[in-house]
């Protein structure tokens, strides 16, 4: 199922975080992840609009084959390939969650790379299967998503706001079960052992992100938010400020004054047994 986020939006506000950069740069390096051989192929899984793809994942596996980069919303996937073309990606509408949409790649993959996917999947559980079925023998995953985040708060509180309730009530604003439960690295861990992994690396933190403005981290929490497209139009600007404002009581400001986010992220690094 495709996501109600806003491409062009997210695009123009989007750029990769630095808790993105450091997760390539600090356990994913001292791993020796980076080391593949020209023929493997390697699955960007929740690609957006190929920016991280290109201008992080790609200059990491410099002598890979090959990089399929997955993602749900057909949108995201003509603006990577507009935007963030190269001879060595290939960009595909695709559902991890969802085996026939993935099943051409069964056993052909020799790493996955999933950066702030998993907390949109709805069937978690299916997706991870998934994972391990489309790695060979001995290959490796490496997922880093947020089990929570002060985002997911910001959008329940303003859905039961009886100033927007009623557009919003019963409205799928697909918060991640991980949210609601507090389910921590001990949980992920148990579940991905359960489909056959082996935990490389297993770590659960809590990382804040800082926005250079207001205005930027408007635009950037509303081009997620799947409820937005439900306001209408006149009154959008009212609730995309309600939006940084409930984020501000939650988070504060840095010392700086910035807004920022803050998300209990977890980095999992797996091998198939």
């Amino acid at each position: 199922m495709s996501l109600n986020f806003r491409p062009q939006d997210y695009t123009q506000w989007h750029s990769p975080l630095e808790t993105v950069r450091d997760f390539f740069n600090g356990i994913l390096t001292t791993l020796d992840w980076n080391k593949s051989n020209g023929n493997d192929i390697i699955m960007d899984i929740g690609c957006g609009p190929g920016g991280t793809t290109k201008d992080i994942i790609l200059p990491f596996f410099s002598e890979v084959q090959k990089i399929i980069a997955l993602d749900v919303t057909p949108g995201m996937i003509n603006i990577a390939k507009k935007k963030n073309a190269h001879p060595r990606i290939e960009y595909i509408v695709a559902d991890i969650s969802e085996w026939n949409t993935v099943e051409c790649w069964e056993e052909k993959i020799a790493k996955i790379v999933s950066i702030h996917c998993f907390q949109w999947v709805k069937y978690q559980e299916k997706a991870f299967q998934n994972a391990y079925r489309l790695l060979k023998p001995s290959g490796e995953a490496a997922f880093f998503f947020a089990m929570e985040a002060s985002f997911f708060d910001v959008i329940e509180r303003l859905q039961n706001d009886p100033k927007w309730s009623q557009y919003l009530k019963d409205r799928d604003n697909r918060i991640p079960d991980s949210h609601y439960r507090k389910c921590g690295a001990s949980y992920f861990q148990k579940l991905l052992e359960g489909f056959g992994f082996e935990i490389l690396y297993c770590k659960e933190e809590e990382k804040i992100d800082a926005c250079s403005s207001d205005e930027t981290i408007k635009n950037f929490c509303s081009s997620l938010c799947v409820l937005e497209p439900y306001i209408p139009e006149e009154h959008k600007e009212d609730f995309k400020n309600d939006i940084v404002q409930e984020l501000v009581k939650i988070n504060g400001r840095t010392d700086n004054g910035l807004p920022c986010h803050k998300g209990k992220m977890l980095e999992v690094i797996v091998k198939k047994k």
